[in-house]
C-alpha cells in the first residue's frame, strides 16, 4: 500500500515578494532537486512551526531577495526573546552557522518600543 502523500500549491510571484524570491531560487535550482528542496522547505517549515507558530508566517513575510540572515535572526529572537537571552545556543550546529554566543550577549535588547512594534506588527499577521 503506497502511503505516499502529494501535496501541491501554487505560489505567486507576482503579488509577492517572497513568492517571487521562491520563484527565483527554484529556476536557479537543477530540475532533479526541485523536489528535495520543496520538500525539506516544507518540512523546515513545520518544524519553525513546531517551535513557534508565529515563525513560519513572520518569516515568510520578512523574505525577499535582499533579507540578510541578520534579519531573520532578529526576528527569531523577537519571537524567542526569553529562551534566547536565558539559555545557551540550541545546538553547537546553530551557533557554528549562525551567530557565536559572544554575538548574541553583545547585541542590545530590543527596548519596549521595539518590542511594542513588534507585537504590533505580528497580531496584524494573524
Amino acid at each position: 500500500m503506497d502511503t505516499r502523500r502529494k501535496i501541491l500549491f501554487y505560489i505567486n510571484p507576482s503579488s509577492s515578494q517572497a513568492d517571487g524570491y521562491v520563484n527565483a531560487r527554484l529556476d536557479s535550482v537543477p530540475q532533479g532537486e526541485r523536489g528535495k528542496l520543496q520538500r525539506a522547505a516544507m518540512v523546515s517549515g513545520f518544524a519553525l512551526q513546531k517551535i513557534d507558530p508565529r515563525i513560519p508566517f513572520l518569516l515568510t513575510e520578512l523574505l525577499t531577495e535582499n533579507t540578510s540572515a541578520e534579519e531573520i535572526l532578529q526576528i527569531l529572537k523577537a519571537v524567542l526573546q526569553r529562551d534566547i537571552i536565558a539559555t545557551e545556543p540550541v545546538s553547537s550546529v546553530t551557533a557554528e552557522k549562525s551567530v557565536s554566543k559572544n554575538a548574541v550577549e553583545s547585541t542590545p535588547p530590543a527596548t519596549s518600543d521595539d518590542e511594542d512594534i513588534t507585537r504590533k506588527n505580528s497580531r496584524n499577521l494573524f
